[in-house]
């Protein structure tokens, strides 16, 4: 009898232990539950107050638009095709508060040296904004010289064009950045003279606490091209490296955007993307080296950004593959950042396609494909300083 109940005694005891051990698995397992849940609503929080930084409100202080090349070709009249691409842009953005043109408005065969005027092509393109932003006055509008265009009344003159919210400083082509640099006299003088008033220029901004952005616009590029090399035979844009160094530098206190045209034919700028090209601060560009006794260039350095680099975009005919859509791009320029966002006739277009090597002539020997550039959509941001 004392077994029994001895028995049913452990029995009773070993149930309730069981009943505990089970209270605190179940007691473990919510609070695990709890931390789990309290974990997640720290991500969620911290992911939250990420996208709170990343949106921002932020002030939008002017919008500009870029072009270049307005020439003859086969894809059309130049003057249809900047109408489409600006209709393009009005159903996105309503009002423009400025307009820069990279030089070359005509395009007669045979002639290419400062010989054809551009003042018919550049009253075009004003008749045209004056339909499209109605708003937008000709002192709102710079136009750089190309290597067609002499130097007439409506080129802008070199140097710094101040706006409330922004800057220009013009490079033209005859007086200050020369395009077949290496076969054309005097343009290592130029090219010095120019990179040497752009250092004290922009040395004076940064004693000066400048805040504006500083869009330089030229009509040849700086980066390293088959143009610049003995395939080509001109040294196109050989001594690019003594503004670049200058701009770079520059670049570590000033927010600096580079805009350019030019290579709208012949595949040039394969490696960059053809006829859509944009690099931000801290990617990689390529920049001729040069000898003084030569007159092109088969070398270059691999350098870093410290400023925005994109061209233009064409719009009167672009031969470049692997992308030669005609394109203008916009630049937002708010308190805190830009934004930048290649337009086609068709509306929003990448800023940049993938690169590729140049078909004629072959530089796949001359670019190695780790230098190509990757596609990149529109539109992209770059954090100002």
């Amino acid at each position: 009898m004392a077994k029994k109940k001895r028995l049913g005694i452990l029995t009773v005891a070993l149930a309730v232990a069981v009943v505990i051990a089970g209270a605190i698995m179940v007691n473990g397992a919510i609070k695990d539950a709890a931390k789990q849940q309290a974990e997640q609503k720290k991500l969620e929080a911290e992911k939250q107050t990420e996208e709170v930084v990343e949106e921002e409100p932020s002030e939008l202080e002017a919008t500009l638009f870029f072009a270049s090349d307005y020439q003859e070709g086969e894809q059309g009249a130049p003057s249809d095709n900047l109408k489409g691409i600006l209709n393009a842009v009005k159903v996105d953005k309503s009002s423009l508060d400025g307009m820069i043109f990279c030089g070359d408005y005509s395009n007669v065969p045979g002639k290419s040296n400062h010989e054809i005027t551009p003042e018919p092509a550049i009253s075009e393109i004003k008749s045209i904004f004056a339909e499209t932003y109605p708003d937008l006055s000709d002192d709102d509008m710079i136009f750089t010289q190309g290597n067609h265009d002499p130097l007439t009344i409506s080129i802008n003159a070199p140097g710094i064009h101040e706006f409330d919210d922004y800057i220009v400083y013009v490079n033209n082509t005859e007086i200050d950045f020369p395009w077949q640099q290496g076969k054309t006299s005097n343009s290592l003088y130029k090219v010095t003279h120019t990179a040497e008033v752009m250092k004290l220029r922009f040395e004076k901004m940064i004693e000066q606490g400048e805040k504006r952005p500083i869009i330089v616009a030229q009509h040849v590029p700086l980066h390293f091209t088959a143009r610049t090399a003995s395939g080509h035979g001109t040294g196109d844009n050989l001594y690019s490296s003594l503004v670049f160094d200058v701009v770079n530098e520059a670049a570590n206190e000033l927010n600096i955007i580079y805009v350019t045209g030019h290579n709208h034919s012949g595949g040039w700028d394969n490696y960059m993307g053809g006829s859509c090209y944009f690099k931000k601060p801290g990617d990689t560009i390529l920049i001729p080296e040069f000898d003084k006794n030569r007159i092109t260039s088969d070398t270059y350095k691999k350098e870093t950004l410290n400023f925005t680099y994109l061209n233009a975009g064409y719009t009167g005919y672009s031969k470049a593959s692997p992308d030669n859509t005609l394109t203008g791009t916009v630049c937002e320029i708010y308190d805190n950042k830009f934004v930048f966002t290649k337009y086609s006739s068709e509306g929003v277009h990448p800023l940049s396609a993938a690169g590729a090597a140049n078909t004629d002539p072959d530089d796949s020997s001359l670019i190695p494909s780790d230098n190509y550039s990757k596609a990149l959509e529109s539109p992209q941001k770059v954090e100002r300083k």
